[in-house]
This record gives structure tokens, C-alpha cells and sequence, in this order.
């Protein structure tokens, strides 16, 4: 008898709400320049200070994601075989997280340190190996702080899904289905608690307890879509409630850093934002009307789908535009620091990745389907994470 192939589950806008995310975290990082006349200009300032003061915020959305469709296809592989291999998880996840990553660890800390001899300057690298081997970055970066190679530097988040994918698809196999709420919810709970005593701000952004957070509150919005009545609701509801949970994550994206000054606690804010997210992610994926709905196909959708390679490989690509532009000296104008200097490193960090995910990534993400019974798309196999 013939295997049954997977089933599909489509959620096509959420590829483009990934995109976006990536988007954010690449402008947080951009307009390097060590000059002191464009470091102290307002327009920068404006730019670096405020307009993406809060690109980070990309890769807690980043988590909600990952705990939304993680725990969203993990249910429905319970509701039609009884249960979840997770053996095959574990697989799916390796097969499409390390051969990237692992690239990326090596890069960091045998290719970096050379080229920057070659061009004249000191390697400094502080970072453990052994912690990047481990997926544990985030406690490196706890324990030393940021890596000389920004390559390693983006890292820390891979690090903090891989150990939910080892613990969570445990966690449901072992639970019944009725317990799930209680679990998600002991957990976002947990990190509410652990943020309100974190000792700073950088523990509450790395610390797994902290990070896991965002990860379940994705998984409480796959709890209830998974049930049909859920999605049916969010199908027709009224134009209001999508205009005020999208405009609510944008004005918190803005005012994030001024509350924080003035005051709000990181932990409160991190919830608050996973919150909004989650009820974004819900009405992207369900919602039938138009208004902030995100495209279903096209170029967004495609940078989606190759994101894990833009995220990883994003600060190779402002590594080449910084070095380029010193070099052909067109660093000294505000304008080149601001348009070209992102402009030439979004082309080669697309470029990249589009290579990476076609030539590099494609063998490895063809064995995935052999290990599900249910994938993420009806249009393509080869998606993003």
C-alpha cells in the first residue's frame, strides 16, 4: 500500500508577516558608521533612536511564530494518527535548522577571525564554541557578551528554538489534549514571574524562561485555532477588531523604548507585545477581509520562505556593504550611510540566502516531507521554518 502523503496546512500571509520581521531586525542593525559627524546626526539619530529603535522586537515576533505553527501542526498530527511521533519532529527540525546554522557557527569562528586579519585588524573573539555547538548562545551571551563576529551575534535565537523543540513535542506527547491551556498557560505565567525578578533588561531579551514566553503565547493561539469553531469566528469578524490588535502592535513597536525609559518594566512589555502579536497572527491567518491583511503570494511571500537564510546570514551582508563602501570611500556622506550602505547589504543578503535556501538548504528541507504527516503548504514543499 502506498505511503499517504502529508497533509497541507496553508497559512500563506504568515510567510509575509516573516518577511517583515526579518525586515526589522536587518534596519535595527544597519547604518554602521564610525564616523562622528553622521554618528551625531539628528537624521541618524531619528533613524537608530526611534524609527527602528525597536527592530529587535522582530525576533520575539520571530518566537510567536514558531510556537504558533510549531504547536499548530503538532495538534493536528495528534488529531489524525492519535499521536506525535516525535522522533520525526526532531528530525524535520534538524534537517532544517542545522545545516544553516551550523555553516554559520563555522563561518563565525574560523572564517571571520581570518578575514579580519586580511583586512588588518585584531580578532577578539570571546565566545564559547561550545555553547553555539550546544544551541546555547543566548547563556554565552549572558555569561560574555556580544561576539566579535556578528555572524555569531544573530545566533542566539536559533539557539532558544532548538531547545523548545526539544522539550516542547515531548511535552504534548506525554500530556492529554485537555491539559494543553493549563501547560501553555503555567508556562507564560512562569516567564511573567521570571521577568518581574530578572536583574536587567538583557536577561529578560536572552534568558530562555524569558524567551519561552513568546513561544507559548504563540502556542495558546494554535490551542484555539486548532479548535474549528475558533476559526470560523475570526472568518467574520468585523473590520474593527483587526484595525485595533494590528494598531496596537505598531504603536507599541514605536513607543517601546520611550516607555522603557520612563519607567515600564521589560517583562510587562514583552508579554504585552507577544499578546498583540499572537491576535495579529490569528486574524492573518483566518481573517477573510482586506484591510491590513498581508499579500497571499508574491515577493513578500518569497522572502518569507527564505528567511532563516536572511536572518542568518543578514550580518555577512552588512559586513560586505560596511567594507565595500570604506574601500571605494563612498562612507562619508549621511545619504551613503543611510540609502546605500542597507541598500547594497539587503542585494547581498537576498542574494545569499536565495542561494543558500536553492542550492544549500533544498536537499535537506526534500527529506523533511518524509518524516510528516502534516506539512505547512499545499503550494510548495520547500518552506521556511
Amino acid at each position: 500500500m502506498a505511503e499517504q502523503p502529508p497533509e497541507r496546512v496553508s497559512f500563506p500571509r504568515l510567510d509575509a508577516l516573516r518577511a517583515l520581521c526579518f525586515f526589522s531586525v536587518f534596519l535595527f542593525h544597519s547604518f554602521h558608521t564610525e564616523r562622528q559627524d553622521l554618528l551625531t546626526s539628528p537624521t541618524r539619530h531619528f533613524v537608530k533612536g526611534f524609527l527602528v529603535a525597536s527592530g529587535d522586537l522582530g525576533v520575539n515576533v520571530f518566537f510567536v511564530l514558531s510556537g504558533f505553527l510549531i504547536t499548530f501542526l503538532l495538534i493536528r498530527e495528534r488529531e489524525l494518527g492519535g499521536n506525535i511521533h516525535v522522533g520525526h519532529f526532531w528530525l524535520r527540525r534538524l534537517l532544517r535548522i542545522w545545516p544553516l546554522y551550523f555553516a554559520c557557527v563555522a563561518f563565525g569562528f574560523l572564517l571571520f577571525p581570518w578575514f579580519k586579519s586580511m583586512m588588518g585588524q585584531l580578532p577578539n573573539e570571546q565566545a564559547d564554541a561550545w555553547y553555539y555547538i550546544f544551541f546555547a548562545a543566548n547563556f554565552d551571551m549572558l555569561r560574555n557578551g556580544l561576539p566579535d563576529a556578528s555572524t555569531l551575534a544573530v545566533l542566539w535565537s536559533v539557539g532558544v528554538e532548538e531547545q523548545f523543540y526539544l522539550v516542547w513535542p515531548i511535552l504534548l506527547f506525554a500530556l492529554p489534549t485537555r491539559v494543553y491551556p493549563v501547560l501553555i498557560a503555567c508556562i507564560i505565567a512562569a516567564s511573567a514571574v521570571f521577568n518581574s525578578f530578572a536583574r536587567d533588561n538583557l536577561t529578560i531579551l536572552l534568558h530562555t524562561i524569558s524567551c519561552m514566553g513568546d513561544l507559548a503565547m504563540g502556542a495558546l493561539g494554535a490551542w484555539f485555532l486548532s479548535h474549528q469553531r475558533v476559526a470560523v469566528f475570526l472568518r467574520g469578524i468585523p473590520t474593527w477588531p483587526v484595525i485595533l490588535v494590528h494598531s496596537t502592535l505598531l504603536v507599541l513597536f514605536f513607543v517601546r523604548v520611550p516607555l522603557v525609559i520612563h519607567g515600564v518594566p521589560e517583562g510587562v512589555l514583552r508579554l504585552t507585545i507577544a499578546l498583540a502579536a499572537v491576535l495579529v497572527l490569528l486574524c492573518q491567518s483566518q481573517w477573510t477581509g482586506k484591510v491590513f491583511m498581508l499579500p497571499a503570494r508574491g515577493p513578500l511571500n518569497y522572502l518569507g520562505r527564505i528567511s532563516f537564510g536572511l536572518y542568518c546570514l543578514h550580518p555577512i551582508g552588512i559586513l560586505v556593504a560596511v567594507h565595500l563602501m570604506r574601500v571605494y570611500e563612498c562612507d562619508h556622506r549621511l545619504w551613503q550611510v543611510m540609502l546605500l550602505q542597507p541598500a547594497i547589504a539587503l542585494l547581498t543578503t537576498i542574494g545569499l540566502a536565495a542561494l543558500s535556501f536553492h542550492f544549500y538548504e533544498s536537499p535537506f528541507l526534500r527529506l523533511k516531507s518524509r518524516f510528516a504527516k502534516v506539512a505547512r503548504s499545499p503550494e510548495d514543499r520547500l518552506r521556511g521554518r
